[in-house]
């Protein structure tokens, strides 16, 4: 994936513009945008040979403290998460588009709730490089402004060419009363699919949003919520 295909990728999933370049700013900062990279300092492998090992399981991953990927994930738990959802799609762990749809679950999990809210309405891009670097990152380090920097950066190079679809702006509607219209009927069951689908779509797990109840929807369904709860747990 180029960086415009994971702004692209990012802004389809619902984040506005700026959250997409705040997000993707605290990316560079972290890993220079390279999904297989291990923390300098922290393992004498190369990015390679770490990731081989990490996917043959000949290194303990999730406890040895070193950060990893496109966020440097860290901590035990969340590493651990992180190679048990890439395993679970028979993709390295160092895999680019899996960990852009990690990153996004994640994002739906206590306790980042707030970030994938910022991200999904706000307009102000240091507002949403700072988010993800407190709440989300959470570096040693904060360096906002080099964070900021990049988000820019990133904002100046792709704004405008990955707007939201008229689909996806019709479904959530504007403002404080945005809401599922279903042609003036009762919205009941027929909103919640469409407010599921739009989740699993973003997540990757869904294409066209569209309300149907169908088989496939519900055995898509399953494995979606499979995985959330595997985060969650």
């Amino acid at each position: 994936m180029s960086n415009k295909t994971i702004y692209n990728a990012l802004v389809a999933a619902g984040l506005t513009q700026e959250g997409a370049c705040g997000l993707m700013g605290n990316m560079m900062a972290e890993s220079t945008m390279k999904s297989n990279i291990a923390q300098r300092g922290m393992t004498s492998m190369t990015d390679e040979q770490y990731t081989a090992a990490a996917d043959n399981g000949m290194i303990d991953f999730a406890s040895d403290s070193v950060g990893y990927g496109l966020c440097q994930w860290t901590s035990s738990d969340r590493k651990a998460k992180l190679l048990a959802f890439a395993k679970n799609r028979g993709v390295s762990v160092g895999d680019e588009a899996m960990q852009i749809q990690f990153c996004l679950l994640e994002m739906m999990q206590s306790p980042y709730q707030s970030v994938a809210m910022t991200l999904r309405s706000s307009h102000d891009i240091d507002e949403c490089a700072d988010r993800v670097c407190d709440k989300y990152e959470r570096p040693a380090n904060n360096n906002y402004q080099a964070r900021r920097q990049y988000a820019r950066q990133f904002f100046n190079e792709f704004a405008g060419s990955g707007a939201l679809s008229q689909e996806h702006v019709e479904l959530i509607g504007t403002g404080d009363n945005a809401c599922f219209n279903d042609g003036g009927a009762n919205v009941g069951i027929s909103a919640l699919v469409i407010i599921l689908q739009m989740f699993m779509r973003d997540a990757g797990y869904w294409n066209n949003v569209t309300g149907d109840r169908s088989p496939e929807f519900f055995a898509a369904l399953r494995i979606f919520i499979d995985d959330l709860e595997k985060l969650g747990g």
